[in-house]
């Protein structure tokens, strides 16, 4: 599975430079996602109502290795669609991080923008910052089946590994 998001990435490394193109280009470090995309953020998935319960927690690790790699593990979740997930996420890394959620087109697009705007800070609701050593929780409703992405999308983080992939699929396929 890894090897086959490997190839997938090398295909969005090589279409990057079209991307950067059509990217926001405003100069502020405070961002709108709704202003930078075409498709709604709760199209794909959404924060959870008051009354939605939590059906499963996912705990994910930043890992930074002595060879330079930054990665999420795991790196490939599948996940019921109408789901309601709490991930707890921890920077166990040295360096500062972040965990942004979206669309392959999104996080295309952001990480463009984030190129461009490096000291930018996430607090918002697809998108959130990890200082090192911290642990932090997001929770998220998951009503359509889609394929997602996550990353860090610090200048140099995705480049060194640090990206993968939720499977939002029917609870009665396998």
């Amino acid at each position: 599975m890894k090897s086959f998001l490997v190839a997938f990435a090398l295909c969005l490394a090589a279409a990057l430079p079209a991307w950067a193109s059509n990217a926001d280009t405003e100069q502020s470090n405070q961002h709108h996602h709704e202003q930078v995309y075409d498709l709604p953020l709760n199209d794909l998935f959404r924060k959870p109502d008051d009354g939605d319960l939590v059906t499963r927690t996912i705990k994910l690790n930043i890992i930074e290795t002595e060879t330079g790699y930054m990665l999420f593990e795991p790196d490939a979740i599948p996940i019921n669609h109408g789901s309601v997930v709490r991930f707890l996420i921890k920077n166990g890394g040295e360096l500062d991080h972040e965990f942004f959620l979206g669309s392959f087109d999104q996080v295309a697009e952001h990480h463009q923008w984030m190129l461009k705007n490096p000291d930018m800070e996430h607090d918002d609701p697809n998108g959130i910052s990890l200082p090192s050593g911290e642990t932090v929780e997001v929770v998220w409703k998951f009503p359509e089946m889609v394929n997602l992405e996550f990353g860090c999308l610090i200048p140099g983080h995705l480049e060194a590994g640090m990206w993968g992939v939720i499977m939002v699929h029917d609870h009665l396929a396998h």
